[in-house]
């Protein structure tokens, strides 16, 4: 498996109100050939932003981009928060989970009085190799349930979109997007994930920009 070396070229951007508040170089543990702690990287140049929204239509968009390009015998990252209306401690930085959170509104250990949606039934699907296929009904555990629809494009991705939902979560559901494993890999987040409560938009993070040339 092929390693690769942020440790020496991870650079964060946080833009807090349309300011930059801060630029600097983190140090990050060598990983082998992990990326983000979610899959494998396949190498090459790559290119992800991501538009979030915490809340309403209304509310302000913030967008998430990582770039990652080849250096000597490692890698060369950047990572640029665009967070209007967010205060600075807000935001963690250093290979996404804290700061992509904090990008989109919540702290990643956030606990809030209305309990959030539990997505981890579907992970059977893939502890069972299941291919997701358009148009199908998905059973899972726990109750819950996944209803995929057609198939569509978002930012150049052929992905199957679905709706799940779960029986202890009432008025709760969430519409995703599930793409080839090989491009889920090297992304942070899903193609496109809406969260409802009571049928207005409570959550909504979407891939805009995407590009891996290996």
């Amino acid at each position: 498996m092929r390693r690769w070396d942020l440790r020496r070229a991870t650079v964060v951007t946080l833009l807090t109100a349309g300011l930059v508040a801060a630029v600097g170089i983190y140090g990050v543990a060598q990983f082998g050939g992990m990326m983000f702690g979610f899959g494998s990287y396949a190498g090459g140049t790559l290119h992800t932003v991501f538009e979030m929204q915490r809340g309403g239509e209304d509310a302000p968009l913030r967008t998430y981009m990582i770039d990652i390009v080849p250096d000597g015998d490692g890698y060369h990252m950047t990572e640029t928060i665009d967070a209007p209306l967010l205060m600075r401690d807000d935001i963690g930085s250093g290979l996404g989970r804290s700061g992509a959170a904090g990008t989109a509104g919540a702290r990643y250990d956030e606990e809030g009085q209305r309990r959030d949606i539990d997505l981890t039934p579907l992970s059977a699907l893939e502890e069972r190799n299941v291919t997701i296929e358009a148009n199908q009904n998905y059973y899972l555990p726990d109750g819950a349930r996944l209803v995929t629809e057609d198939v569509t494009e978002i930012a150049g991705i052929e992905v199957v979109m679905g709706t799940f939902v779960h029986p202890s979560y009432p008025g709760q559901r969430v519409i995703m997007s599930f793409a080839a494993p090989e491009v889920e890999a090297l992304l942070l987040f899903p193609v496109y994930m809406l969260r409802e409560v009571d049928g207005e938009q409570d959550y909504l993070v979407q891939l805009i920009e995407f590009t891996h040339e290996l």
